[in-house]
C-alpha cells in the first residue's frame, strides 16, 4: 500500500494523463457506435411524374365530407405517408343523432386545414385505400369543414435508401352547382355535360386530381403533359360529355386524347385546336394525352 502511494506521488501526472486518455477513448468509441447505429438522413427527391411509378386516385364521398384515397402500384415501397392540405370556410356543421346543425357565426374568410396519415405497407400490397375526413369526429359527433373545394395531396414515399415526394392538386365540386361544367384545379381539364338539375344533384360530388403515374400505357405510346383523374362517388354514374385538355404547347401530329376505364385505355376521336385537344367521353375515368414514341 505504501509503495502504491509512493508510486502515485511520483507519477501523478502520468496517471492523470492515462485516465484522461482512457476516458476520451471510451467517449470516442461510444460516438462511433452512435454514428454507425444512427440511420442516415435521406434527401427527398421531388417526383412530378413517373409513368410507371405510384399514383393516387381520389374519390369523393357521397356527402362531400370526405374523400377516399386509393393508392396504386405500391408493392415495392417500404413506407408511405401523406399530407392532405385544403382551405375551408369559417363555418362548421355538426352531425349529432342523425340531425344536421349549423354552428352560429359570421362565416367569413377561410381557414387552412391539414390532415396527415401513414399507410401501413408491411404486407406489401399493390393497392391501398383510406378514407380521409374533411373535419374531426369524437364518439358520435362529427364536425365537418364547409366549403371545401381545392387542395393538395403530398405523398412521401421511401424505397430502400431513396425517398420521393409527390405533390398533386385536387378540385372538389358539386355538379348541380357547377351546372355540369367540371374542371381541374388548374383549369386545364374541362368536362361538360348537360342533364337536368335533379340528375346533377343525384351525382353528389365530383373530384379531379392530377396524377403522378398512370396504369400501364398502350404499346408504343407515352404521356404528353399532365394526366388527370375525374371521379364521382362509388355506385354513381357520370353522363357522357365533352372533355377538353389543354397542353402547355401545341402537340405533334398523331397526338390523341385517351381515357382509361374498365381496366383498359380507349383512344378518343380527338379534335386539335392549337394546344387544346377535345373529344366526346362516356363518363368518369383517367384522361391523358398520348403521343407515339
Amino acid at each position: 500500500m505504501e509503495r502504491l502511494k509512493q508510486f502515485l506521488a511520483v507519477h501523478r501526472v502520468t496517471v492523470i494523463l492515462i485516465g484522461i486518455l482512457g476516458l476520451l477513448g471510451v467517449l470516442g468509441w461510444l460516438g462511433i457506435q452512435n454514428f454507425i447505429s444512427k440511420p442516415s438522413e435521406v434527401e427527398e427527391i421531388d417526383l412530378a411524374f413517373d409513368a410507371e411509378g405510384p399514383y393516387a386516385l381520389a374519390y369523393p364521398r357521397r356527402d362531400g365530407n370526405a374523400l377516399i384515397l386509393n393508392l396504386k402500384r405500391t408493392a415495392s415501397y417500404d413506407s408511405i405517408t401523406y399530407e392532405l392540405a385544403y382551405t375551408s370556410k369559417n363555418e362548421e356543421v355538426s352531425v349529432e343523432g342523425g340531425k344536421i346543425k349549423e354552428d352560429e357565426g359570421e362565416g367569413l374568410g377561410t381557414i387552412d386545414r391539414g390532415v396527415t396519415g401513414n399507410i401501413d405497407t408491411k404486407d406489401k400490397k399493390g393497392e391501398y385505400e383510406q378514407e380521409i375526413l374533411f373535419g374531426t369526429c369524437s364518439k358520435n359527433v362529427c364536425k365537418y369543414d364547409k366549403g371545401v373545394e381545392n387542395g393538395t395531396l403530398t405523398l412521401h414515399i421511401k424505397k430502400g435508401n431513396k425517398a420521393y415526394r409527390m405533390i398533386t392538386q385536387w378540385h372538389l365540386q358539386k355538379p348541380d352547382v357547377a351546372l355540369g361544367n367540371l374542371s381541374s384545379g388548374d383549369g386545364h381539364l374541362m368536362y361538360k355535360f348537360s342533364v337536368d338539375r335533379a340528375a346533377l344533384s343525384n351525382i353528389g360530388f365530383s373530384i379531379i386530381n392530377d396524377l403522378t403515374g398512370v396504369p400501364k400505357l398502350p404499346s408504343e405510346r407515352e404521356v404528353l403533359g399532365k394526366v388527370y383523374s375525374l371521379n364521382i362517388p362509388v355506385a354513381k354514374e357520370l353522363p357522357s360529355g365533352d372533355v377538353t385538355l389543354e397542353l402547355a404547347e401545341n402537340p405533334p401530329k398523331g397526338t390523341n386524347l385517351f381515357k382509361y376505364g374498365g381496366g383498359k385505355w380507349e383512344e378518343l376521336d380527338t379534335k386539335v385546336d392549337g394546344s387544346k385537344l377535345s373529344a366526346k367521353a362516356n363518363g368518369a375515368g383517367i384522361f391523358a394525352v398520348l403521343v407515339v414514341k
